[in-house]
């Protein structure tokens, strides 16, 4: 949404999409940063400063999403033809052949680059932390407790990627200053253990962050939207510590119990389930009681997640050819990259459905009927909209002669829960191309479905690309707990709290769709997994679940199992180990020569 921070009536939002480059010193290189002293002269510079890496962090969120959802079982990027081939990085990733730095492409943004950009949002922010320790806030008429805030965001956000570091290589620096005298010594540019960069973590949010940031002041972000309160260090303590157990072998269950109901019963400001599904991530989110933080966007200013490019998230979840379906043909043709894996193979007439336990997206939402997201997606009157699929069919275009999308080819697309050479024979389901196999380099623009979890309303209207990018929200919360109470032997409590989120999303909450206690359904943990798919479709975490439910080395669709668990960390880039020889390779993955 078009809002300004509470702190300023400024914009913050300068273009992050300079050329990336290793980053394993620190202090190297400074992107988009004044560093000089003189540069601060009012508090608006104050207030520049403090948030330009939340910026830079926001821009980076596609590469978080590609770490999160390419090498899990439920989104993938298959060839169209001679689109999205890549020389076959994209397959890479879903059938984890990462394995090592002779696949490295420097500034590419792969499976080595999370690294790269969390470190330079760390360098930004240690750099501002070290500027304002030089400075006095009476100078620029703020207050102390003004003062503590902006820090406090600092060192929010440095946690939150030193969070997301600590979850794809587990073997990281730890760095906390911008002075190249002391990052550089020898002690200084080893990794530490990731139970030292765990506890740092878990200090920077709980000793410090949860005592300065501000609390929500009513009930909802509104104008505070895109900066860190007290309910987003508590929510991202929670995310610590439910993957304690896997990131440092101690598991941390009752202790994210705890920060949870903190949360839920409003210690940290006011947050509240929305009533629909849908409400998280409308266009007027920053009104929605349930985002506990987001990045704030604007099609007038800066949307990273929505747009139409390759460093995006939602901007390439869209079929060919649907922008008059959806009112946005101004904004260029789509180029589908995400689509859900397939839960059908390629036989004719009478295709059958794989028999994998992950990924069958379909028909992990078909389970239960009357699923309000199950549904196509539909742009309604006044800036609404309804389901969050598109789902098997032909794509509505007035533009075309026959009324339906083409693709580039010129044949008529009609989505399919399959990938395959379909092309002329998409609606038949028969394969008219050269290789009938179902796998990631078949694919054509009739392969897969598609997922909108952000409403992509008109052009026209005012609400294009208008919704906040919200990272956390209070549904997460809820699943947090319950998946916690489930791991300690309480089914009935983790389904009551699953169930007051699940509700929303059917036509009929009947028992045969609610868990006991409230229904007749039996959790566990497949169905737990299941279900942090369901809600969480699409939403950067797919990755990291698999990971915790010891699920990642299972086969999936044109995915074999993994014969060992060294592909739950990502390796360090060929440059990233020639520029710090005292960086250590992560296991499984070759080393360079030392």
């Amino acid at each position: 949404m078009k809002i300004k921070h509470i702190f300023l009536g400024i914009g913050l939002l300068a273009t992050a999409g300079g050329g990336l480059s290793s980053c394993t010193d620190l202090e190297e290189k400074v992107y988009d940063q004044v560093t000089s002293q003189n540069y601060y002269q009012t508090k608006d510079d104050v207030i520049h400063a403090v948030f330009r890496p939340f910026e830079h962090t926001y821009y980076s969120m596609w590469q978080v999403h590609e770490h999160e959802e390419l090498p899990a079982d439920q989104l993938v990027t298959v060839v169209r033809g001679d689109w999205w081939w890549d020389g076959g990085k994209w397959i890479m990733y879903h059938r984890h052949q990462y394995d090592g730095i002779q696949y490295n492409n420097p500034g590419s943004g792969e499976w080595t680059s999370e690294w790269e950009l969390m470190y330079q949002a760390i360098g930004q922010c240690n750099l501002v932390l070290d500027d304002l320790a030089e400075l006095n806030p009476a100078t620029f008429k703020i207050t102390d407790t003004e003062w503590a805030s902006y820090i406090a965001q600092l060192r929010c956000m440095r946690a939150f990627c030193y969070l997301r570091l600590i979850n794809c290589y587990r073997n990281c620096l730890l760095v906390t200053t911008s002075d190249a005298s002391v990052s550089m010594q020898p002690e200084n540019r080893k990794q530490v253990e990731p139970r030292v960069l765990f506890k740092f973590i878990e200090s920077e949010l709980k000793d410090f962050c949860l005592t300065n940031l501000p609390l929500r002041s009513g009930n909802y972000d509104g104008p505070m939207q895109g900066q860190f309160t007290q309910g987003a260090a508590a929510a991202l303590l929670a995310r610590l510590y439910l993957n304690a157990e896997k990131w440092i072998g101690e598991a941390r269950w009752d202790d994210c119990i705890g920060i949870c109901e903190r949360i839920r019963k409003g210690e940290f400001g006011h947050y509240e389930l929305a009533e629909r599904w849908d409400a998280p991530f409308d266009w007027n989110n920053e009104t929605c009681s349930e985002v506990i933080f987001a990045f704030t966007a604007s099609f007038a200013t800066t949307c990273h997640h929505m747009v139409n490019s390759r460093q995006t998230i939602y901007g390439r979840m869209l079929p060919y050819q649907c922008g008059p379906y959806l009112g946005i043909e101004k904004d260029g043709e789509r180029n589908p990259r995400y689509c859900i894996t397939p839960s059908y193979d390629n036989s004719y007439p009478n295709r059958q459905l794989f028999d994998y336990k992950l990924g069958q997206v379909s028909q992990k939402f078909l389970k239960y009927p009357g699923d309000l997201r199950w549904k196509q997606y539909k742009n309604t009157s006044n800036n609404t909209r309804e389901g969050m699929m598109f789902l098997e069919g032909k794509i509505p275009n007035n533009t075309q002669s026959e009324g339906f999308g083409k693709s580039p080819q010129g044949y008529t697309i009609y989505l399919r829960d399959q990938v395959g050479q379909f092309f002329v024979g998409g609606e038949s389901g028969q394969i008219t191309g050269s290789d009938a196999e179902s796998k990631c380099e078949n694919g054509d623009f009739n392969s897969g479905l598609f997922v909108v979890k952000y409403p992509f309303y008109p052009y026209e209207g005012g609400a294009y690309k208008e919704s906040d990018h919200a990272v956390i929200r209070l549904a997460e919360v809820y699943y947090t707990e319950a998946e916690c109470y489930l791991r300690k032997g309480d089914a009935r409590t983790a389904g009551s709290l699953l169930n007051k989120v699940r509700e929303r999303n059917y036509s009929s909450f009947g028992d045969n769709i609610a868990y006991e206690p409230e229904g007749r359904v039996k959790l566990d943990m497949d169905e737990m997994l299941d279900e942090w798919g369901r809600e969480f479709l699409a939403e950067s975490r797919r990755r990291t679940d698999l990971i915790r439910f010891g699920r990642f080395q299972e086969a999936w669709w044109d995915k074999k199992a993994d014969a060992d668990t060294h592909y739950e960390l990502f390796p360090l880039s060929q440059d990233q180990l020639e520029q710090n020889l005292y960086l250590k390779q992560n296991p499984g993955y070759p080393d360079i020569t030392r």
